[in-house]
């Protein structure tokens, strides 16, 4: 059996349509085996390189000597691994057993990789190398027609029923997105509390990449199998009571686990954003006021059935607009005070750079403060300018902040009622300021969340099991040829009786 025909064997014998699906569109947003594969690898490799060089900077570098020695070699400690604290060491073993795991993954993935590369090749006529061009939408046809033509796939699937199953571009795309589309749902519904279970803080909604797994992990690890169908027990009212307590208890043991890695999580978050960012910021220090969207912004705004990478384009066309809107609100007192530090700043690096033109020496000899040379201060005014600089706005353009809001809606397809002839107030500015945020915000977000996570977990999670359950029971339906699907996924507005959950009505 040659390679296209074993490609075509597997995908008649195929047993599981919705991961099989999943995979193939994995496939496609990566690009092709080859940059998956060199992708995967230089991630490992990154993470590989970020602990091997943190902990060679913690230990075997002798930084008292570092100021009176000349040579590298005078502050290397010899067998400085020999001499690592026990702490160091385990929290070395603890990462060095994670990166294992994920190499373990990586080759355990390859053959299906290699099956998925002939499923391109032969049977969709796509190589790897028109795959970097080809549209979902092309791959979505030629899938369809490959079923026309094999209407036997997947009669063995894990959806049993006595009807065919379904597969036109609508089916593909409800079928990789089951159970995103509840999760898209839950947060329209404001069903998922993200509030900070603490008095002075309890207004504020937080929404981090860790609390993201978390969720994932909590609510729909616990109501679909390993197969991706939603378990028979959450359709059941009968079962509620049960299933409330198995969320709750789910919901208390992820935080307790959150908390108990948090110090490892927080050693690698700060390492690797550090190495990641500093050279940006470094290079470009104003682009530390950019923004981007918080991630309950990005679930807002997502559309049911919608792609990731469709989502991705449609959100990144919005940030040029998104950034003129926000920046256009007349902020005088901020400008005054950034063009007089971007003055003062600057005039101290102009005198600096001057005296070193004169002589070259002084920029590394002369010490304007204890241990502190020109250099130094040449690279700390120089930042504080070009910061300054950057947070003031371009007077030359016009100030209409109600077409460029209009502008941003359009691509992001959000829009509440209170927002309606509102859209030029300052009002609406800070609502939305909410949902695109600083990046050094979110960056501080990512921090907090090792200490919030835990508790938001534990109580205002916790607190939330009764409504997850029910929701699960009540905006399910059952679709002939798909399976059980969110009602939403399938546009069953009546279902639900309360059509504004859905956000594109308000738009």
């Amino acid at each position: 059996m040659n390679a296209a025909e074993l490609a075509m064997w597997k995908w008649v014998n195929v047993e599981n349509l919705d991961n099989f699906l999943a995979r193939v569109y994995t496939y496609y947003v990566g690009k092709g085996m080859y940059t998956i594969l060199l992708e995967r690898c230089l991630n490992l490799l990154t993470f590989a390189f970020v602990i091997g060089f943190a902990t060679y900077l913690i230990g075997c570098v002798d930084y008292p000597r570092l100021r009176h020695s000349r040579h590298l070699s005078e502050v290397i400690i010899p067998q400085c691994v020999h001499k690592l604290s026990t702490g160091t060491f385990v929290v070395l073993l603890l990462f060095a057993t994670f990166w294992i795991g994920q190499l373990t993954r990586l080759i355990y993935d390859v053959p299906e990789m290699v099956d998925m590369r002939n499923f391109y090749t032969y049977l969709l006529q796509i190589p790897d190398e028109d795959i970097q061009t080809v549209s979902w939408h092309e791959v979505a046809a030629r899938i369809m027609k490959i079923r026309d033509n094999n209407p036997n796939t997947s009669t063995t699937a894990t959806i049993q029923t006595t009807d065919t199953q379904r597969l036109n571009a609508h089916d593909i795309a409800n079928r990789i997105m089951r159970k995103e589309n509840f999760m898209i749902a839950m947060f329209n519904k404001d069903l998922i509390d993200l509030s900070i279970p603490i008095p002075m803080m309890h207004n504020r909604t937080i929404l981090t990449r860790i609390l993201e797994w978390s969720l994932s992990f909590c609510i729909l690890g616990y109501v679909f199998d390993e197969r991706g169908q939603i378990r028979k027990r959450f359709l059941k009212d009968a079962r509620r009571t049960e299933l409330v307590e198995g969320l709750r208890r789910r919901f208390q043991f992820m935080g307790l686990a959150t908390l108990l890695f948090s110090p490892f999580i927080s050693i690698y978050l700060t390492l690797y954003f550090f190495f990641r960012y500093f050279e940006e910021y470094h290079k470009n220090p104003s682009s530390i006021g950019t923004r981007q969207y918080t991630p309950v912004a990005k679930w807002k705004f997502k559309e049911f059935n919608e792609l990731p990478h469709l989502f991705e384009a449609r959100i990144n066309a919005s940030y040029p607009l998104a950034m003129k809107y926000i920046n256009q609100f007349p902020k005088e007192k901020t400008i005054l005070l950034c063009r007089f530090v971007a003055f003062v700043s600057g005039s101290f690096a102009a005198v600096l750079a001057l005296i070193t033109l004169f002589d070259q020496e002084l920029l590394l000899g002369l010490e304007i403060t204890t241990d502190r040379t020109v250099f130094f201060y040449l690279g700390l005014f120089g930042t504080i300018m070009a910061v300054s600089r950057g947070m003031i706005p371009d007077q030359t353009e016009s100030f209409d902040p109600e077409l460029l809001i209009r502008g941003v809606v359009e691509h992001i397809h959000y829009m509440p009622s209170e927002w309606e002839d509102k859209l030029h107030t300052d009002e609406v500015r800070k609502r939305f300021a909410l949902l695109f945020e600083y990046n050094a915000m979110l960056f501080l977000m990512e921090f907090m969340s090792l200490v919030l996570t835990p508790l938001m977990l534990c109580l205002s999670l916790a607190n939330c099991s009764e409504k997850i359950v029910d929701f699960f029971r009540e905006f399910t339906v059952h679709v002939d040829g798909i399976g059980y699907v969110c009602s939403f996924a399938v546009f069953d507005f009546k279902r639900q009786g309360n059509v504004k959950v859905i956000k594109r009505t308000n738009t």
